[in-house]
């Protein structure tokens, strides 16, 4: 290609660069760089941010007018903080072309132009300055006319531009702007050579038609996009006179579209006045002619309409008809020149309508704008008696008009004839009740599906989408929907099921469906199949809806009646518990305070206070049992508090296992035969644990231990830890637990069949299992009878409390 601004004398383009760009550093503040581009002289229009020879961001006056509006510190702000950091940057060997030079400021709009070297460093800038020194010392300067020149700002737009280069550089910024306002312009823009060629298409017109200049030179220029070859002959006529041509007229795009266009085209002409070229500016009226052709049938319609139409004035007091259509005219009785901005009965029924409308709107107190006020259509039914005496039933429909300051002025009213339909209106209305009625007031939803292997769904209710999350379209266009996403387990039912239509009258499944979110609900679906007059099968009809929340009540009713089961049973033993272990210690109570009352005087003291201790152990007794029984109720409502502290749990166990002992024999009860050995390898174990809880755990299981063992056997007691779980192992030698009891171990009031008359509420390990749930712990046990048991409890020794 031609370049478009040669350089005869051949001079460098080196010398188009400045070598001594105004620089700062990046520590430099905005204050001290605005004075360093005042004090230039000239002023500088700019400054270059270089770090280690490389430009890291340019500031410009334009920059200090955004800072200065920004209130910023210019003072203490660095000017890194107010840079401009988009630098055009080029490389040295890149500079060849003058054009090449000319289009990158036009596309970024006047820049500077960093040149760097092979390293990214600094070797100078090009700016609109150095290109007009440069072009200023060059007198053979000429600005060509070439065949691409769409590329070179159409310097040529209007003739040849001879002028001297002084002249042309004073003119550089005007052409600049003058393709920026071509290319900017809404309206398209084409420049061809008197045989068509395109030389230049602006991107709005490029875009209409989606072609670029070269493929519509190459189809055969600008008489490729004319459906009417005639009238562009007549254009080409037109312009060789020297005459300005317009029209209105269809161009095809690429796609095949075809646009309605106002097509104006002036000759351009050199400056010997002699014609070289044509400027066309093309204006997209499709859309107006589209809304013309649109009003155009409408009106049309409206003449021909079956429907009385008119048009009422509502700024006068009688608000006369305006415009009446033939339909109305032969309604109503009137001739249109008798109705036209007349009234008599049918139009004082119809006037009586109108007002009922404004009182209601009135009625309303609405303070809003008049468009709000009466935006709702009203559709009265009046009654009118034409000129041959018979009556007919009109149905009125009332649209507001509002003219631009969004006041009502006008009704257009829509007038049917409904008297043959008045009769039957009240069955109508019966009917479409019922029908919204049974639409409205189903919650299930609407289907149809072919009765193929897949039932793949042929319609489906818009209101799926609330039931599964899923819409119809989504349904519909998979005919293996329904199917993949029917609960696995359920589908086998499913499928053998729903073909019984073919010989029950309907069928009804429950099954789980995958519901959008990703969760199962539960679906019952009612089917039956359509088959026409022959007894031929149509298609499956029926309706789906939602039981998720009744399968959900169903399941918390069993839980609620297993729960009441559970709690009866609880009552049942609770009372056998209560009344067994109560009877003893009151028995105890009652005969020891018997013999007191009637024989203290009589007995030595060591006597007497056998009898109170008897007591005293008694009530002590009962004191346990009933805290055993307000626990586990806590525990049951859930109530416990848990507060973990720090502590050395092999020092907590020693203790512990003392304190178990001392009131086995302070207190007479269990085994005082029964030892406890206390076993570690570990000298000491830190870890957060509630202590009241954990004492809980411990006792309850130590003193069972002791309970149940044989005589003059020892309960080991081993405390250890691994992998940060504490783990506590109690072994007895014991009567052991029957294998059919250890399923129901830690169930409230359960108690093993083999422990004879020993005493117990049963409570015991129903508390330890409820102290473990709260500290996340596990337990595990192993036992045979006449042998011993084996508990083993392991907690977390960075303990995080489950109050929940």
């Amino acid at each position: 290609m031609q370049a478009a601004f040669p350089v005869s004398s051949l001079r460098p383009l080196e010398q188009l660069i400045d070598y001594t760009p105004l620089t700062v550093t990046p520590e430099a503040t905005v204050w001290d760089t605005i004075a360093l581009m005042n004090k230039h002289q000239p002023a500088a229009p700019y400054v270059l941010v270089v770090e280690n020879w490389q430009v890291v961001g340019l500031f410009s006056w334009e920059d200090v007018l955004r800072v200065v509006e920004s209130e910023m510190n210019l003072r203490s702000c660095k000017i890194t903080e107010a840079m401009n950091t988009s630098v055009v940057k080029l490389r040295y060997y890149q500079v060849q072309d003058i054009k090449f030079i000319l289009d990158i400021f036009i596309k970024f709009k006047n820049l500077p132009i960093v040149i760097e070297d092979e390293k990214n460093q600094l070797v100078g800038c090009i700016s609109p300055e150095t290109i007009t020194n440069f072009l200023l010392k060059d007198d053979e300067f000429k600005i060509r006319e070439a065949e691409d020149f769409r590329n070179i700002n159409h310097q040529k737009i209007w003739g040849n531009l001879h002028s001297e280069s002084k002249s042309q550089v004073e003119n550089l910024e005007t052409l600049l702007y003058l393709q920026q306002a071509l290319e900017s312009s809404s309206e398209g823009i084409l420049i061809t050579d008197l045989a068509g060629k395109v030389i230049y298409i602006n991107s709005s017109f490029s875009k209409m038609l989606n072609y670029s200049r070269e493929e519509l030179n190459a189809l055969g220029g600008f008489s490729f996009i004319w459906k009417n070859i005639a009238k562009y002959q007549q254009l080409l006529a037109t312009i060789k006179q020297g005459k300005s041509w317009h029209s209105e007229l269809e161009i095809k795009s690429r796609n095949g579209k075809v646009f309605h266009t106002h097509l104006r085209t002036d000759a351009v002409e050199d400056v010997t006045g002699k014609i070289i070229a044509m400027i066309s500016i093309n204006t997209n009226i499709s859309e107006e002619i589209k809304a013309q052709k649109g009003l155009l049938l409408k009106n049309q319609a409206i003449a021909a309409s079956n429907n009385g139409i008119a048009i009422f004035d509502l700024r006068l007091p009688s608000k006369p008809i305006v415009y009446g259509n033939a339909e109305f005219e032969r309604l109503s009785g009137n001739s249109i020149s008798e109705a036209l901005g007349l009234t008599n009965n049918f139009i004082e029924e119809i006037n009586h309508a109108i007002n009922k409308l404004n009182k209601l709107n009135k009625l309303n107190k609405l303070s809003k704008l008049d468009s709000e006020l009466y935006s709702k259509e009203f559709t009265p039914i009046i009654r009118n008696y034409c000129k041959d005496g018979n009556e007919y039933w009109y149905q009125l429909n009332f649209s507001p008009i509002f003219n631009d300051k969004n006041k009502l002025t006008h009704y257009i009213c829509i007038q049917t004839d409904i008297t043959k339909h008045k009769l039957a209106e009240m069955s109508l209305f019966l009917t479409q009740e019922k029908l919204k009625h049974l639409l409205f007031s189903n919650t299930g939803v609407i289907y149809t599906c072919d009765f193929c292997e897949d039932y793949s769904i042929t319609f489906i209710s818009d209101n799926i989408f609330e039931v599964i999350g899923y819409q119809t379209d989504e349904i519909v266009s998979d005919s293996n929907f329904w199917l993949t996403h029917i609960h696995p387990d359920d589908l086998s039912l499913f499928v053998a099921e729903l073909p019984k239509v073919f010989t029950h009258k309907k069928v009804i499944i429950e099954y789980r469906f995958l519901h959008k979110n990703g969760n199962y609900i539960w679906i019952y679906e009612q089917s039956k199949l359509v088959k026409d007059y022959n007894d031929n099968p149509l298609e499956i009809v029926g309706h789906r809806i939602d039981i998720t929340e009744r399968k959900q009540l169903e399941e918390d009713f069993k839980q609620a009646l297993e729960k009441e089961k559970e709690l009866n049973e609880l009552k049942t033993r609770f009372i056998s518990m209560t009344s067994h272990e109560f009877r003893t210690p009151l028995s105890t109570i009652l005969s020891s305070s018997e013999l007191l009352e009637n024989y203290r005087n009589q007995w030595e003291e060591e006597k007497q206070l056998k009898h109170f201790n008897r007591i005293t152990t008694a009530v002590k007794h009962m004191t346990n049992l009933l805290n055993d029984v307000l626990f586990f109720g806590k525990a049951e409502a859930e109530k416990l508090d848990c507060n973990p502290v720090e502590m050395d749990l092999v020092e907590y166990s020693r203790q512990l296992v003392e304190d178990v002992q001392i009131n086995q024999r302070k207190n007479q009860v269990g085994r005082l035969d029964v030892e406890i050995n206390f076993i570690t390898n570990q000298t000491q174990i830190i870890g957060n644990v509630d202590e009241r809880t954990l004492g809980h755990i411990l006792n309850n299981l130590l003193s069972n231990a002791i309970k149940y063992s044989q005589p003059g056997t020892a309960v080991n007691f081993t405390v250890s830890s691994q992998k940060q779980q504490l783990i506590f192992e109690i072994e007895d030698k014991g009567i052991g637990i029957p294998p059919e009891d250890l399923p129901f171990l830690f169930d409230a009031f359960h108690r093993c069949q083999n422990v004879g008359n020993i005493q117990g509420t049963g409570l015991g390990l129903s508390i330890v299992k409820k102290c473990l749930d709260m500290l996340q712990g596990k337990i595990n046990v192993t036992s045979e009878v006449g042998v011993g048991t084996k508990f083993t409890v392991t907690i977390p020794l960075e303990h995080c409390c489950n109050n929940s």
